[in-house]
């Protein structure tokens, strides 16, 4: 049930709103780097703002319950008031004060010396039941020509909306609204439970409409957030994921969605082997600086040892590398190295290798790709290892994106400076093709394929260099040994075909009068 109440003419109060603004004590300064740009302070909400908020205007947060409107709208407040703007936080909800600062309490953004000295907490569910919104439009009027601030929430504008009798009343209200904060330079951010597809009249009249929301895939669910709509900001486009931290939320912006960066020529001359002289002779001297390989083959092959050689060589050049695994421990993959004679416990000691390890819990694909991108920037590592590939596109949401995240992650790797080695996984048995939903050909410069053939009622491992985009390459198929000494490379398979798909068998010999036997 609504309840009907008179709004005043949207000229009446709203003139009266400018006077109050031209006449009133000159407001605080804002701080000068901000140059009309309000910064939220979240953890990557600006890039997908597209820097932050418009000084004085009027945004609406649309979440369900539970979703994090409150969190993240009192999160931008207390930093407003890190930068020495005044705060007006104003719910229209009957819930207490004392009970929203004690939920927020927990959160290391809270201040409590903020609060009685920047930040100001007002109510105007009395005024909204007593006087409609016109009432309460004229206590926002008030508070803010005493209280002069530059930053303003406004909690619960559910109870605006069944307060207001028609959709008439209620785009007067918000239209009053942003002209009078507008005037007022005071940023404000609306509440609002989520409306789905149901339009309603603030959406057109806000500088901003953002959206909290949760994803269902199986089991798992995660928290994203979407801008509708930013008047004048060139925001990030789709869903971004989002997590609620001791330290309030943290946004992840899709890496695919930022704009790519043009790259220079690569440096032909430039190239860094594998410490392995019969496989770097495989590679023509080795993969070109900055490039991305990717090991491909069935577990146990040999993809993480062949990885770790890579890291071998660089510590031992006094290179800074970094490796990046899902499943195995530091302390396995130290002592799983150590058995096949390369020895990298004394780099990991003074720094030279860093090891990333994330046991198999649920994680997020936007996470991980910041937390791979910052370990290459913290260490200034020249090479990286990522071991398992598989374990980013098992942490996707939406695994139609993956394509498009990994082309955008190896770009982003060869920004930082690195030279990357990824592993990915094939069946042990069955078709030996990559997963098309990988891609892995698409996206990197260099591909060797591992896997076992069986013959003569034994296995064996073979390693082939498949593609070298930026530079020449052996062709031949080639034995790999692993033993207590390290790896080796044999002679290929003379006389065998069908390696490639795991089902080798004899070649027939050619004629001199056979045509392929010149070609």
């Amino acid at each position: 049930m609504r309840v009907r109440k008179k709004v005043a003419t949207p000229s009446k109060n709203e003139n009266a709103m400018n006077q109050d603004a031209k006449h009133s004590p000159a407001q605080p300064r804002p701080p000068a780097a901000n140059d009309g740009n309000v910064t939220t302070g979240v953890p990557g909400l600006d890039e997908i703002l597209g820097g932050g908020f418009v000084e004085g205007g009027l945004y609406l947060i649309e979440g369900m319950a539970g979703a994090g409107k409150t969190i993240l709208s009192s999160q931008i407040g207390f930093h407003r008031v890190a930068q020495g703007d005044m705060v007006l936080y104003i719910t229209l909800i009957a819930e207490s004060h004392t009970k929203l600062l004690s939920h927020l309490r927990g959160l290391s953004f809270y201040n409590a010396d903020a609060i009685s000295d920047r930040m100001l907490f007002v109510s105007g569910y009395h005024e909204l039941m007593r006087d409609g919104l016109s009432g309460f439009l004229s206590l926002i009027a008030a508070t803010i020509k005493t209280s002069r601030p530059r930053f303003m929430v406004i909690d619960g504008f559910r109870s605006a909306r069944e307060f207001s009798s028609t959709e008439l009343e209620l785009s007067q209200f918000i239209h009053e609204l942003s002209a009078f904060v507008s005037a007022a330079r005071c940023t404000t951010l609306i509440l609002a439970p989520l409306s789905g597809n149901e339009p309603h009249p603030e959406h057109t009249l806000v500088d901003g409409l953002i959206e909290l929301n949760r994803y269902n895939t199986g089991m798992r669910r995660a928290r994203e957030i979407e801008v509708h709509k930013l008047r004048a900001r060139d925001h990030l486009l789709g869903k971004h994921f989002f997590k609620i931290t001791e330290g309030g939320l943290v946004t992840f912006p899709r890496i695919e969605a930022s704009p790519a960066v043009e790259h220079g020529a690569p440096d032909f001359e430039n190239r860094f082997g594998f410490g392995f002289p019969d496989f770097d002779q495989m590679l023509g001297g080795g993969v070109v600086r900055g490039s991305t390989t990717t090991l491909i083959g069935p577990s146990g092959v040999g993809k993480t040892l062949l990885s770790l050689k890579f890291l071998q060589a660089g510590v031992e050049r006094g290179e800074r590398c970094v490796y990046f695994g899902l499943y195995e421990s530091p302390a396995r993959l130290l002592a799983k190295a150590l058995s096949v004679g390369i020895d990298l416990a004394p780099a990991v000691q003074d720094g030279r290798l860093t090891i990333h390890w994330h046991p198999a819990v649920e994680l997020a694909i936007d996470e991980l790709a910041v937390e791979l991108l910052n370990a290459v920037k913290d260490a200034k590592a020249s090479r990286l290892a990522v071991d398992g590939i598989d374990g980013f596109f098992q942490s996707a949401n939406r695994t139609e994106r993956f394509g498009l995240f990994l082309n955008a992650l190896t770009h982003r790797l060869r920004d930082a400076g690195a030279t990357t080695v990824l592993t990915e996984e094939l069946p042990l048995y069955g078709d030996a093709s990559p997963p098309a939903s990988l891609r892995a050909s698409a996206m990197t410069e260099n591909i060797v394929f591992m896997r076992y053939v069986e013959a003569n009622s034994s296995l064996y491992r073979m390693v082939s260099v498949v593609k070298q985009r930026e530079g020449s390459h052996d062709c031949a198929i080639r034995r790999l040994t692993i033993d207590s000494r390290g790896l080796h490379i044999s002679e290929g398979f003379i006389g065998s075909t069908g390696l490639l798909s795991g089902h080798p068998s004899i070649a027939p010999a050619l004629s001199v009068s056979d045509p392929g036997a010149r070609a």
